[in-house]
């Protein structure tokens, strides 16, 4: 049976933004659109970017990711991941983090291109659900 959503325009309903990463600072770009009454919102992630440490505050780590402890607990809303870009800092998280959202993700067909060469680089496990959006 076919989930049933009310339509989008009532009184309650909230446009809402949420940055898991990338505020303040350069990189790891990873932020949340959510639409919706706050007990029944759909979420749209935009970006899911690593950043590199800096000096010698992270002796022997080699990338920062988001932290995505919200999104996961709420995975069920979420509806997908659109990728801006292939920057590490836009995209270099995804290969590490889908499996924890095992959402659709849309990209335009060269970020596609290179999402799926890195994936081949490490392995290729899994098969992400990337969706090619001409610009």
């Amino acid at each position: 049976m076919a989930e049933q959503r009310r339509p989008a325009g009532g009184a309650s309903d909230e446009l809402v933004f949420m940055a898991l990463g990338g505020i303040g600072e350069i990189g790891m770009n990873c932020y949340l659109y959510g639409v919706g009454p706050a007990d029944d919102r759909r979420w749209l992630m935009v970006d899911l970017g690593i950043t590199f440490p800096e000096g010698e505050n992270d002796p022997g780590v080699d990338v920062i990711l988001p932290d995505l402890r919200f999104i996961e607990a709420e995975r069920g809303s979420l509806a997908g991941l659109v990728l801006t870009h292939a920057h590490e800092d836009h995209f270099g998280a995804v290969i590490e983090l889908w499996p924890r959202l095992n959402a659709p993700i849309y990209a335009t067909p060269f970020t596609a291109a290179l999402l799926r060469t890195k994936l081949s680089e490490y392995g290729g496990g899994a098969k992400l659900p990337i969706h090619e959006v001409a610009l």
